[in-house]
């Protein structure tokens, strides 16, 4: 008897597995991109030990109210005065603030900023907050006085190298003015001081360009200036005893940094924020012993020209920077695999609408409104929807969408399944992307929560009404055998509500012959 021939055969099946560890890639059109990155990947952050994408954490309000009950906060900053006193500093239309209350739940003004514009830099230094918001002299705050230093450079950027105060200056004629305090010592600005004096240095003279920030790495000073139509990158070398040894060099012309707060150290590296380019200084053994690495090249098409970076912070909790590019917040994540540093990005965005700037305190990451509210990240897993106001929690939506995978001649979806680690009971739904680039639903998926490690456990197990292979940690699994024909395919995973991390997914295809 004849057999039936059929356009896709058993020997025609193939098996797709699917990573989501690449993390995000808008630099080539979606089919160009590897198997493991992602088209779109909002609201999730990676877990630094895993490499698995996790929906991130939601938004608890911190404040209140808003800040002077109408503006933003700018900036936060945390000044460790000593051991036991610590203090968040914020800024809010030209006032300086300080986190205070039953809960840390209302702000305390220290005193008035130069203007209502300059985002501040600080540093502490000998138990001292030290502030340069552009103002004639440096102001300083020590828990109780509110007071300024006599140094009259109109410093906007500032840095500590070798036990020295490192400022830039906005006096007239200063642009190229790189100038170090004396030895240990915040109040000492004379560079005729006959003990301990300063040292003030030209980097780049009549160059045209402001420093506009400062790098610290060892004994090497990092300078990044900024001009209308160039920018670059200066080291002065401060590692010999006698400061009249110190020398500058160019790093790099063509590179720079938008502003101080865009400029981090982590990882061993320095990142920055170019015009619109994530980037880093790194480290190598070549002649020179430093190059500039485009690292944000996956992402760089995101920014537009001219758009503001606000500033970029290394968070110990996730291992990774994250940095603020207009109303946008980026991660950037440091994943080891196989021994091989590689750094995955994500976008996030919060319900609260734009943060203006972030910071982590011992296991507490805070996060500044442009709504003028204080927010903290939920890192104990307790809560799954973002706080916008005290009391208000709204739903947030996290979106993977993979590489697309074309099909010469076409396919038939036969299988599609899902690894999944729960995090938080919620709703989400996984979809099909055809070539016209229509959504067709695969499965609506119940997210259970985590469990409990039975070495938690405070009960007694003979009053537990769970089954004890219920109650861990361990990944779990869904399946859908719908059906999708197409020529290419993309997969759309999005939680409505809760969280979940992501392992990969596999798919089952059959080819479409003829």
């Amino acid at each position: 008897m004849a057999q039936k021939a059929f356009k896709h055969q058993q020997g025609s099946i193939q098996q797709h597995t699917i990573q989501c560890n690449g993390g995000l890639n808008v630099s080539e059109a979606p089919g160009n991109i590897r198997d493991n990155e992602l088209v779109t990947l909002l609201n999730f952050t990676y877990d630094p030990q895993t490499g698995t994408p996790e929906v991130r954490p939601a938004t608890r309000c911190q404040t209140a109210a808003v800040c002077d009950g109408t503006n933003g906060i700018l900036k936060i900053y945390y000044y460790e005065k000593s051991a036991t006193a610590g203090y968040l500093i914020g800024v809010c239309d030209g006032d300086l603030y300080y986190l205070s209350g039953t809960g840390l739940t209302a702000w305390t003004k220290i005193g008035t900023l130069n203007d209502k514009t300059t985002v501040p830099s600080f540093l502490t230094f000998h138990s001292l907050l030290l502030i340069a918001d552009g103002g004639t002299n440096i102001k300083t705050w020590d828990g109780t006085t509110y007071s300024a230093l006599a140094d009259g450079l109109g410093a906007t950027a500032i840095a500590t190298i070798n036990g020295r105060v490192v400022v830039n200056s906005s006096a007239s004629g200063s642009a190229d003015l790189v100038t170090m305090s004396g030895v240990e010592d915040e109040t000492m600005w004379n560079t005729a001081d006959a003990t301990n004096p300063a040292v003030a240095i030209r980097a780049g003279y009549g160059d045209n360009m402001v420093v506009n920030g400062f790098a610290v790495f060892g004994d090497e000073l990092f300078v990044f200036k900024k001009g209308k139509s160039e920018k670059s990158v200066y080291k002065i070398n401060v590692s010999d005893d006698n400061s009249t040894n110190w020398y500058v060099t160019r790093q790099t012309q063509n590179n720079g940094a938008q502003n101080c707060h865009s400029i981090v150290s982590a990882f061993n590296d320095v990142f920055f924020m170019d015009t619109y380019a994530y980037k880093s200084l790194r480290g190598v053994t070549e002649f020179g012993d430093l190059q500039v690495e485009p690292v944000g090249s996956k992402i760089n098409n995101a920014f537009t020209h001219g758009t503001t970076c606000k500033g970029l912070c290394y968070l110990p909790y996730f291992n990774a920077i994250w940095f603020i590019v207009g109303d946008v917040t980026y991660t950037c994540t440091q994943l080891i695999t196989n021994g091989q540093k590689n750094f995955v990005f994500s976008e996030l965005a919060f319900q609260q609408g734009t943060i203006n700037s972030i910071c982590q305190v011992d296991s507490t990451i805070y996060l500044a409104g442009d709504n003028g509210f204080l927010y903290t990240l939920d890192l104990t897993g307790t809560y799954a929807t973002d706080e916008t106001a005290p009391g208000t929690t709204s739903n947030y939506t996290s979106i993977i969408k993979t590489k697309e995978f074309s099909y010469f001649g076409g396919y038939i979806l036969r299988k599609t399944a899902m690894y999944l680690d729960p995090i938080f009971v919620g709703t989400s739904h996984l979809y099909a992307v055809t070539n016209r680039s229509e959504n067709t639903l695969l499965k609506s998926i119940t997210l259970p929560s985590k469990g409990q490690l039975l070495y938690d456990a405070t009960g007694y197990l003979a009053d537990a009404t769970e089954y004890l292979y219920d109650m861990g940690l361990s990944p779990w699994y869904e399946t859908t055998r719908n059906r999708v024909r197409g020529e290419t395919l993309q997969f759309r995973f999005t939680v409505t509500s809760g969280r979940v991390g992501v392992e990969g997914m596999k798919a089952e295809i059959a080819l479409v012959e003829g």
